[in-house]
């Protein structure tokens, strides 16, 4: 895709379009893109972003609540910090202090914590309202495990290029750890959409990276 900043403004401008504060998005808009342009960022960037996008644009019709989904994939990796383990409650909470600045009824703050909240284990609360519509965006967010093999390789190489300041033997036990708990999951994409689409190619992927973390 050309020009992938210029495609993921305009989505925030239709997202934001409900509020007059001009300087306010453009100023929210540019932490964004500086966020997820820090030099340390090799997966989790604009390209991911605009990834989920496409995403959502192509499952557009199944989607109820667009605005909710779209501020999700702005912000549920805001904060990547390799050495955290609260990179989610960071990035909700960096939502929620954002988004209230564009007076963002609580309804659809509290769902878009949420949303980003559940991609750390990529669960779904139970008897959630919203199930549907976090369904599919956590499905986008897998999605790259179910990419043909050579561009999962080049997705898990910059999974590791990201981690560069821990040793290989750290990292891999890390890596293999994650791994084998997503691959122990009953399904890994809750829609049948998605299921359909990338389910047994992702299984395949991640059982052929665990062979290969074992064997190197």
């Amino acid at each position: 895709m050309e020009n992938i900043s210029g495609y993921l403004e305009e989505k925030w401008k239709q997202l934001t379009a409900f509020s007059k504060k001009e300087e306010v998005k453009a100023r929210l808009w540019n932490e964004i893109v500086e966020c997820y342009t820090e030099r340390y960022r090799f997966y989790h960037d604009l390209n991911h972003l605009a990834d989920l996008f496409s995403s959502l644009e192509r499952f557009m019709p199944r989607i109820n609540q667009p605005a909710i989904v779209g501020f999700s994939i702005f912000y549920h990796d805001i904060v990547h910090d390799t050495f955290r383990q609260d990179n989610e409650e960071k990035s909700a909470l960096k939502a929620r202090e954002d988004l209230q600045q564009l007076n963002i009824n609580r309804s659809l703050l509290h769902n878009i914590e949420e949303f980003i909240l559940a991609t750390k284990g990529h669960i779904i609360p139970k008897n959630y309202l919203l199930e549907n519509d976090l369904s599919f965006f956590l499905d986008f967010n897998s999605s790259v495990l179910g990419v043909k093999w050579e561009d999962y390789f080049m997705y898990s190489y910059r999974i590791r290029k990201e981690y560069n300041q821990f040793p290989d033997d750290r990292f891999k036990d890390g890596r293999r750890h994650a791994l084998e708990q997503i691959a122990n999951k009953q399904v890994l994409f809750f829609t049948p959409e998605l299921h359909q689409l990338f389910e047994e190619t992702a299984r395949q992927n991640i059982n052929r990276e665990l062979s290969l973390l074992q064997s190197n």
